[in-house]
């Protein structure tokens, strides 16, 4: 093993420094010297054309020592005030450690960390006011005695709730190509969406349909739906209404949040409402089981 002294660097520069002016030969002007010249400071500054060297990695050397980039040398990262370095001191803490700062390749965002004490705080039974059920006292493997049954139930309650909100897929043929789609059906959501709602707007007017306007805050304001659901009362009654559908492409989502699809064998990929981030429905289990599609479908409906 290699032991090395703190000024072990310094005394091989200062024996590398001795040997190149040692070797170094002063330059011979190509024209008569000039007179000083005064710098920004005013001090005088000599134009000696300085000086020849052994080597060329003397020469290169000196090259970058009078670029003076070590001058402007700072360090990398500033320590914040009571920093206290060394916490995660037992092999549980480290692990915590290790995950957070390598999930995904470049560790977790800060936002991800505080969803991860979160877990943490309540897995350990200290969140406070959390609820205490029959399995607030199980441990991981008393439920999940494999990591592939740990996967699996995920990918099983994952697949339950797709299955439970009816979506379904296609192959749709154009100009000779076949593409896949994931689709849900247009009115059984739609419905679904009024029975839920908490607040139903039938007509643009709020109890009737409102003229044109050149406001353009929400789909309802537009040209087209204005008159088509003027014409629909007319031909009808005025209890009758146009039920809206406000479509965006995939494609015009993931371009605008920057994002991209994610492929794999059984994987769902689409643009989700949450900030325009794209969502993979085994990726994201909580966003699916927890919302169950209501609010981050394909089609926005606006009742």
């Amino acid at each position: 093993m290699f032991d090395f002294g703190d000024n072990t660097c310094a005394k091989a520069v200062e024996k590398m420094d001795a040997i190149i002016q040692l070797t170094r030969r002063a330059k011979e002007p190509e024209a008569p010297p000039r007179k000083k010249r005064k710098g920004a400071d005013g001090d005088a500054h000599s134009s000696y054309p300085g000086y020849q060297y052994a080597t060329l990695a003397a020469e290169v050397r000196q090259h970058y020592e009078d670029l003076h980039d070590w001058d402007s040398r700072r360090p990398l990262v500033t320590k914040r005030k009571a920093c206290h370095p060394g916490r995660f001191d037992s092999y549980r803490l480290r692990l915590v450690q290790n995950f957070a700062l390598t999930c995904s390749g470049g560790g977790m965002s800060l936002a991800d960390q505080e969803k991860l004490f979160n877990l943490l705080d309540a897995w350990d039974r200290t969140q406070p006011g959390q609820p205490v059920d029959a399995g607030h006292f199980l441990g991981i493997r008393d439920t999940f005695g494999t990591k592939t049954s740990f996967q699996d139930a995920l990918r099983d309650d994952i697949d339950d709730a797709v299955e439970d909100e009816g979506w379904l897929k296609a192959d749709l043929e154009e100009g000779g190509e076949s593409y896949p789609v994931i689709f849900r059906p247009a009115m059984e959501v739609a419905l679904a969406r009024m029975r839920v709602a908490s607040k139903i707007r039938l007509w643009s007017g709020g109890d009737r349909p409102a003229p044109p306007t050149n406001k353009r805050e929400e789909p309802m304001d537009g040209d087209a739906f204005r008159n088509w659901e003027a014409e629909v009362v007319n031909d009808n009654d005025e209890n009758s209404f146009v039920l809206g559908l406000h479509a965006f492409s995939d494609a015009s989502r993931v371009s605008e949040s920057g994002g991209t699809f994610l492929g794999g064998d059984g994987v769902l990929v689409r643009a989700g409402q949450d900030r325009g981030r794209v969502h993979s429905f085994r990726a994201v289990g909580d966003l699916l089981l927890t919302r169950r599609l209501c609010y981050s479908s394909i089609l926005r409906f606006y009742c």
